[in-house]
């Protein structure tokens, strides 16, 4: 096969060898060059990629498919057609024909295995250390199954067969002591015992020139049994030392991690092609990655006769330093019974290895700081496996050996409450059912902590699990509560200072101050301002917290674990100076204000505050349109409510009031109208306490408004007459505009029509004096709303129609859609079913466009009872029940009117009067 030069033929077979899935371009690099790639190897890379997709289009019709995938690059490839993947396969038969007690299937299956091997050493002439470990681990993989199969000539009593053919791999194995095993067996069965007897003083001499080592316990065994000539009939390496079982005891009842488990115990069983050896779980500090690592050990026991290894590394070990690697080999040697332990590491590694390159051990090496730790430990090819546990994410070690990553995140909440019933029992769980949630819930769902609280709550029956939620609900003593006094590593607290001691100074730094957010996750624009460096340096930082568990990556932006959270606050209480935290959330806080007063500006209504020019930070985003204000909120209200409350307990009040203001096209969009009126009134009490009274009118107009939203009429025209004395005070015109729409819309409301037509009037008068285009469209709004509303449609047209001109112009699309549903209910009221949909078509396609759920909803509403009028009964009461469940999850008052609508046309399906007086439909119009 043609398939071009030979790195090119290499990245093919890296490709082929993990066939099905995507290989990362780090990987490919890995492989084909190393640790010290050129600078040019990524485009290289792409080069040789090219160049096997022109090869492979002419080898095949369909050729094979080469797909690109963001990260890297994958090879469908038919496993089938993979030799590695058929010796597997059938050496997987005749394991199984072994067990099975039919050596004669299993030597069928063992030659059909061996025949796939042609002259020569596989992947001959391709560079890359990807390669080369291949070709040793396809050379050993060979080796195993050709011993496999003598073992099974034994069984069937022909060892002169195995004589015969074993003598020729010993002068390419010479330190091979299960082939030395097997030879002398086969030579004694035969009858040739002191060619046996000789073959061992031949190897005892080798072992000892060249490694300094004696044989094995086993083959000393096998050597003293064939000088009394009488030679094992059972395994040739049965009789030895005591097989190694050091995996610590489980947890009891292993609770959750099904997933996870099944990830690991499949790795284990069912190795596949290409694919390695080692499995990482890694995760945060008492989250249970030794639980895991352990109960699959002893699931797996059968699977790996040789024993079970377990060493703990002491990565992150409060009370001593990690663990040398010298050190951690001494101990794994001495486990295999070596005698004679070499003095240099390097020696110790190849011993090592050689020890376990035929012995099918699970290896556990437990809380490892990082891969260079682990290089030195790790067998070599050969069919044991290796579990590593870590909260560091081990990058290193899934390059350099494709290791097989499992990340633990904390439990569900049925996980959580299923390791509680097991560790104090069901029945104290049922009986106290909601408490045990929020237990579950203040333990932030990690296992350490659930435990820790599951042993106190055990402490005696009278203690109640409500009495545990009530002290951990005190978030400055939850690490407090989280831990047994005596046990540092049975402490929420203890186990995250191990991780926050290993932690460079700067990255510590960082960790300190990135628990000063109040929110629940961060964007690398707002790390960037908490932290005031430039962004690349906060990815940095980021990155590297992530990379311990300390933050978790979740799309676009990083989390801190409840627990965690709490811990980093502490540590920045205790390691950060006060003016320096104030410092840290000042510059976050200005920068929020600085992103969304860019969207308020657009329109050319003035803020009634200057904004600071000078940027913080990475620049904030610029909004091109409504939707992207709308879903940038979304996705950071869980934040910028945090951020309000934060700026109010800090004293920076300007702050506060300035972001509860800006969010008024959010929150009218969105409809979260509850949330919004608590915003405002945190807002309303900052501008108090800094004597702001234009600030003060301001958020009064928006509260206003938000009452309104939810039916509270009284309380709006309180909230808006108020805020229209201070604008009197002030004589702001402006403001004085915005309040008198608003009042009105809320005197419409509450149909105190002669009032509300009154203060529209004067409001429109005063828009056209101050010459604001939006100001014009939104009181123009108002007195078609209200025109409407009293049955007076004609007038409604005269004045919504200028009004959706000056709303355009000044390009607001709720305003727009707004006066598109006052139109539209006007033309309704005409009888114009026709006209009437096209207003609330437009709207609701403008809505839609910008993601302006509550005019969507009043939309779909109009649409409704146009299609009714027109007496399309099933399209009505499908709109019907779309508005409905729009306005259901926004929580809105307007919810009451469409569920009437669908009970009369389930009711009568009959065809309805054209709305007049008092109609309900209109939308009170929105006015900043």
């Amino acid at each position: 096969m043609a398939l071009g030069p030979p790195k090119q033929r290499a990245a093919f077979a890296i490709l082929a060898l993990r066939t099905g899935r995507v290989v990362s371009r780090d990987e490919l690099v890995d492989g084909l060059w190393g640790e010290s790639p050129p600078a040019t190897a990524v485009g290289s890379l792409h080069t040789y990629v090219s160049g096997l997709r022109r090869a492979l289009a002419g080898l095949g019709d369909p050729p094979l498919p080469l797909t690109s995938s963001g990260p890297g690059y994958a090879l469908r490839l038919d496993p089938a057609r993979l030799d590695i993947a058929m010796v597997e396969r059938l050496a997987a038969q005749a394991r199984s024909s072994r067990a099975e007690q039919d050596p004669t299937a299993a030597v069928s299956a063992y030659d059909r295995a061996l025949s796939h091997w042609y002259p020569g050493t596989a992947l001959s002439g391709l560079p890359g250390p990807l390669a080369a470990e291949h070709r040793v681990r396809a050379s050993e993989l060979r080796l195993s199954l050709l011993l496999e199969r003598a073992e099974s000539l034994l069984d069937l009593g022909q060892p002169s067969r195995v004589a015969d053919q074993l003598r020729r791999q010993v002068q390419d194995n010479p330190y091979h002591e299960r082939l030395s095993a097997l030879l002398m067996t086969a030579l004694s069965r035969s009858g040739r015992t002191a060619d046996a007897l000789a073959h061992y003083h031949e190897l005892r001499k080798r072992l000892a020139d060249d490694l300094g080592i004696d044989p094995s316990a086993e083959l000393r065994a096998l050597y003293g049994a064939l000088l009394v000539d009488r030679p094992s009939t059972s395994a040739p390496m049965a009789a030895g030392p005591v097989r190694p079982a050091q995996l610590p005891q489980g947890v009891g009842r292993f609770a959750g991690r099904t997933d996870a488990a099944q990830q690991v115990l499949e790795a284990a069983r069912t190795p596949s092609p290409g694919s390695s050896r080692i499995a990482m779980i890694v995760g945060v500090g008492g989250v249970g990655k030794t639980a895991l690592a352990v109960h699959c050990g002893h699931q797996l026991a059968d699977a790996y006769p040789d024993g079970q290894l377990y060493v703990n590394l002491h990565g992150f070990d409060p009370k001593r330093p990690a663990s040398a690697p010298a050190d951690v080999l001494h101990h794994l040697l001495t486990s295999l019974d070596a005698r004679a332990i070499p003095a240099s590491e390097e020696a110790r590694v190849a011993l090592w290895r050689s020890l376990v390159r035929d012995k099918r051990l699970f290896i556990v090496l437990d809380n490892a700081e990082s891969a260079d730790q682990l290089d030195g430990l790790l067998p070599g090819c050969g069919p044991s496996f290796t579990v590593v546990t870590s909260r560091n994410r081990l990058g290193g070690l899934a390059v350099r050996y494709s290791a097989r990553r499992v990340s633990l995140s904390p439990f569900s909440a049925d996980e959580s409450l299923e390791l509680l019933s097991d560790a104090i029992g069901r029945a104290r769980v049922d009986a106290e059912p909601k408490a045990a949630r929020r237990l579950a819930e203040l333990c932030g769902h990690l296992p350490l902590a659930l435990r820790v609280v599951a042993e106190q709550v055990s402490a005696g029956p009278s203690q109640r699990i409500a009495d545990l939620v009530a002290d951990l609900e005190d978030v400055w003593l939850r690490l407090d509560t989280l831990e047994i006094p005596g046990d540092e590593l049975a402490s929420v607290r203890g186990v995250l200072s191990c991780s926050y001691a290993k932690l460079h100074p700067g990255t510590a730094h960082a960790f300190r101050v990135l628990g000063l957010f109040p929110g629940e996750s961060i964007r690398l624009e707002t790390a960037a301002a908490l932290l005031d460096v430039p962004p690349s340096a906060a990815t940095d930082v980021l990155r590297d917290l992530a990379s311990q568990h300390l933050v978790e990556a979740v799309g676009d932006r990083y989390v801190m674990h409840d627990l965690t959270r709490i811990y980093a606050a502490e540590v920045c209480r205790g390691g950060e100076p006060a003016a320096s935290r104030r410092r840290s959330l000042e510059r976050t806080l200005r920068w929020h204000v600085q992103a969304l007063a860019r969207y308020h500006t657009a329109d050319g209504l003035p803020l009634p505050f200057t904004v600071e020019a000078e940027a913080v930070g990475e620049e904030p985003p610029r909004f091109a349109d409504q939707r992207e204000l709308v879903t940038w909120c979304a996705r950071e209200w869980e934040n910028l409510g945090p951020l309000v409350r934060a700026a109010q307990r800090i004293g920076c009040h300007d702050a506060a009031w300035q972001l509860a203001y800006l969010l008024f096209d959010y929150f009218y969009a969105a409809g979260q109208a509850r949330d919004w009126a608590d915003t405002l009134r945190i807002g309303l009490r900052s501008a108090e306490l800094t004597g702001n009274r234009r600030a003060e009118a301001a958020l009064l107009n928006h509260l206003g408004v938000a009452d309104s939203r939810m039916g509270r009429n009284a309380a709006a025209v309180e909230e808006l007459e108020r805020g229209l004395r201070l604008a009197d005070e002030l004589d702001d015109d402006v403001l004085r505009t915005g309040l008198l729409g608003n009042l009105a819309s809320a005197l419409r409301e509450a149909e105190d029509y002669p009032a509300a037509f009154r203060h529209a009037e004067r409001a429109l008068a005063l828009a056209y004096r101050t010459g604001s285009a939006y100001h014009q469209s939104g009181c123009l709004d108002v007195l078609c709303g209200l025109h409407a509303e009293h049955g007076e449609f004609a007038e409604s047209l005269r004045y919504g129609t200028p009004g959706l001109a000056a709303a355009r112009r000044c390009g607001n699309a709720l305003l727009e859609a707004n006066v598109l549903i006052n139109l539209g209910l006007a033309e309704h009221g005409l009888g114009d079913a026709e006209a009437a949909g096209r207003c609330f078509e437009d709207a609701l396609s403008l809505c839609v466009a910008n993601g302006d759920r509550y005019h969507e909803a009043l939309s779909l509403f109009g649409l409704a009872r146009t299609r009714w009028l027109g007496q399309s009964r099933r399209s009505a009461e499908a709109l019907a029940e779309q508005a409905r469940d729009i306005l259901a999850e926004l929580d809105a008052m307007e919810f009451t009117g469409v569920a009437g609508l669908l009970d009369t046309l389930d009711a009568t399906g009959s065809r309805p009067v054209s709305p007049g007086r008092g109609a309900g439909l209109g939308s009170v119009s929105p006015l900043r």
